[in-house]
């Protein structure tokens, strides 16, 4: 497990505190980034008041995200350690639907992941955004930055 430090609201409309939690290690085509930055969004302000409602508390907000590859996964090919790249609202999806077979990960049949405050493919863990120090995603789901 990653250890990492971020910022999140433990109810709604509360403040967002520091909060010391694990990010999982990387998978085989995985890539951890060092978050250098991270926008803040409308999106991120109604998630963290519960403005839309479902949102899941605690919750650390962020999905803007830019910093730089850190580790890869052991099967992982498209980034290398010190890359920059950017993470936007969604990390992962069942890659196996009409949807993201033609590129329309989105429109997952199974649900994409949300980057925050949403719940990896292993159907338990919640995901924690780019207010925090590191993040791990799936390389498919990572852009360049040049």
């Amino acid at each position: 497990m990653i250890p990492v430090v971020g910022y999140a609201a433990k109810q709604a409309k509360g403040p967002l505190t520091s909060y010391t939690f694990k990010r999982r290690d990387p998978l085989d085509h995985d890539i951890v980034i060092d978050i250098q930055y991270c926008g803040i969004c409308h999106s991120d302000i109604h998630q963290v008041k519960n403005e839309w409602g479902g949102s899941t508390f605690l919750i650390v907000p962020g999905h803007e995200i830019a910093g730089i590859v850190s580790q890869v996964g052991a099967k992982a090919s498209r980034y290398k350690v010190g890359d920059r790249v950017g993470v936007g609202c969604f990390v992962d999806s069942c890659r196996e639907c009409s949807p993201c077979r033609k590129g329309l990960e989105q429109y997952c049949a199974k649900g994409c992941t949300l980057t925050y405050n949403g719940v990896e493919r292993d159907g338990e863990t919640h995901t924690q955004g780019g207010y925090s120090n590191k993040i791990v995603v799936n390389e498919n789901y990572v852009l360049r930055i040049p």
